[in-house]
């Protein structure tokens, strides 16, 4: 069964491969979890990784470990969504022996019956009306006895014709000239199968002439603030699955939860992602956290539009541009107000040397700091240099306080050597602190950390085990304010509410009568605090 998953899967994944290009233009939305094409690739890539490195005694558990693969490696809407489609086909497969045009056909309306139940409020003229017209042509081809060729074929040429007629049914389709990218991504993987199980090259349907351009001007004056595309995964998930997907629904836009077992798939548009990341972290331990700002995104693209002279607006004007590596919505916006190219990543997300030099890239500027935040992202981005023209300056910083304090002030246009030097003397001078909670049981520099004990680290090394948040960051603040301090700077994480981060502050600033102390919501995982004193 593994065998045949991976090489099923494959076949799927070389076709969506081949047109994932096309199917991310025809994306009319201006969200950066968007490139619907790329999203459903990386969903397939998830299976193609699990089914390589495992041989399955059953049917029912390839089927689930493929199913749980793919919704582990699902991003955005698309991504999820396909998910669920392959979900359920898979529970289809695994009861069958094997792989029959009867089979094929009732795992093809398995998916469409998953996918549909996976979304609260379905809309027609998506990917969710291609596999439901390609679902019913299987059937229909198998009532007249067609083999399982002519089964898939079948499925795959209405998938086309049903992509061809999304813009009928979906207004900003319609409206842009363009039809759905994830059905056509939908129907390019029924051509992958077909493919697959004919041994043909997999035949591209010519691009019709409506696919050409999307008027995105029309569709983006009429959307409304995107706020954050936020995904995360819920593990060892524990309570009221209906009342937990209730409330996420009520706070959110686009909305997709997903459960499997004791996981829990979220994806939602909101305008505070700290308050979904909050709530869900009640339910169990949170995972693959991933938030993009949609209305910068918006931004971004209206201010690269070419001018009258063909050249980028204002970016390219940028004499040292920043990049920066964070979490939370918070920060992003705190860095992005200085003028930062922000990378989501960080402690348990660290991003690649690519993604930093494609941010290098987005700064439009010949100079470019890069500010790691997190000491384990700093190899990589020592590697940044070799992959850009611009000239790399790294400035090794070890938190999201640190590397915003290191902002503050920032000239652009001085001399980069100047500026950098100025970062790093600011490095050398600052303390940066994480209060977090102990995952195991632990004993660390002679103490006894128990496994949910809140623990202060002051430049990586420990000096604080309480019971809770306040009590830790308060022996964090008098460990700082023995070598002397004039400012402290506190990032309220996600899991920390507004009115105790101002507790804590006022304590702190109880401590030393001379002691500024300023809270800014950061919204980062894990860490409920981080702190910064100069």
């Amino acid at each position: 069964m593994a065998i045949k998953m991976a090489f099923v899967v494959a076949a799927a994944h070389a076709a969506l491969k081949a047109q994932v290009a096309r199917i991310n233009a025809l994306n009319v939305y201006p969200v950066p979890d968007g490139d619907t094409g790329t999203n459903m690739l990386l969903t397939l890539e998830s299976i193609l990784k699990e089914a390589s490195r495992k041989v399955y005694a059953t049917p029912e558990e390839a089927s689930k470990a493929g199913a749980r693969a793919a919704l582990m490696g699902a991003r955005g809407n698309s991504g999820v969504i396909l998910s669920q489609m392959i979900r359920g086909a898979a529970e289809v497969l695994s009861k069958r022996a094997a792989l029959t045009a009867e089979a094929f056909a009732a795992a093809l309306d398995g998916a469409r019956e998953r996918a549909y139940a996976s979304i609260r409020n379905p809309v027609e003229g998506t990917m969710l009306t291609v596999v439901k017209d390609a679902a019913a042509a299987a059937r229909a081809a198998h009532e007249q006895g067609a083999d399982l060729p002519a089964v898939v074929k079948a499925a795959a040429q209405e998938a086309h014709a049903s992509v061809r007629r999304t813009p009928q049914l979906l207004g900003v389709l319609r409206e842009a000239g363009v039809v759905d990218a994830g059905g056509l991504g939908v129907a390019v993987i029924l051509d992958g199968l077909y493919a697959c199980l004919t041994g043909q090259k997999v035949e591209v349907e010519p691009e019709p002439e409506e696919e050409a351009v999307p008027d995105l001007e029309t569709i983006h004056a009429e959307e409304e603030a995107w706020g954050y595309c936020t995904e995360f995964l819920v593990t060892d998930f524990s309570g009221d699955h209906e009342a937990f997907q209730d409330h996420i629904h009520a706070i959110g836009r686009s909305v997709l939860v997903i459960p499997d077992d004791d996981l829990v798939k979220v994806h939602l548009h909101t305008q505070n992602p700290g308050e979904a990341l909050s709530y869900a972290g009640g339910f169990g331990r949170l995972a693959g956290v991933k938030i993009d700002d949609m209305e910068a995104q918006v931004q971004d693209r209206t201010d690269t539009q070419p001018d009258a002279t063909g050249r980028a607006k204002a970016e390219s004007a940028k004499r040292l541009g920043v990049v920066v590596a964070s979490r939370g919505a918070g920060n992003r916006k705190l860095f992005e107000a200085m003028g930062a190219v922000v990378i989501e990543g960080g402690q348990g997300a660290n991003p690649s040397a690519a993604e930093f030099a494609a941010a290098v890239e987005k700064t439009g500027a010949a100079d470019v700091v890069l500010l790691p935040n997190n000491k384990n992202i700093i190899p990589t981005v020592e590697q940044v240099g070799d992959l850009v023209e611009a000239d790399t300056y790294v400035v090794p910083t070890t938190s999201i306080a640190g590397g915003l304090a290191v902002l503050v002030g920032l000239d652009p246009e001085e001399e980069p050597e100047e500026v950098v030097e100025e970062m790093r003397e600011i490095v050398a001078s600052m303390r940066c602190a994480e209060i977090t909670k102990a995952v195991r049981d632990a004993r660390v520099n002679g103490r006894e950390v128990a496994a949910g004990a809140c623990i202060g680290l002051l430049d990586g090394r420990l000096v604080a085990v309480e019971e809770d948040v306040e009590a830790a960051a308060l022996g964090v603040a008098r460990a700082v304010l023995d070598e002397g301090a004039e400012m402290m700077t506190l990032l309220r994480g996600s899991d920390l509410g507004e009115e105790e981060a101002r507790r804590i502050a006022e304590a702190i600033a109880d401590l030393d009568e001379d002691l500024e102390v300023e809270v800014h919501e950061g919204g980062q995982p894990m860490y409920p605090l981080q702190m910064v004193a100069e």
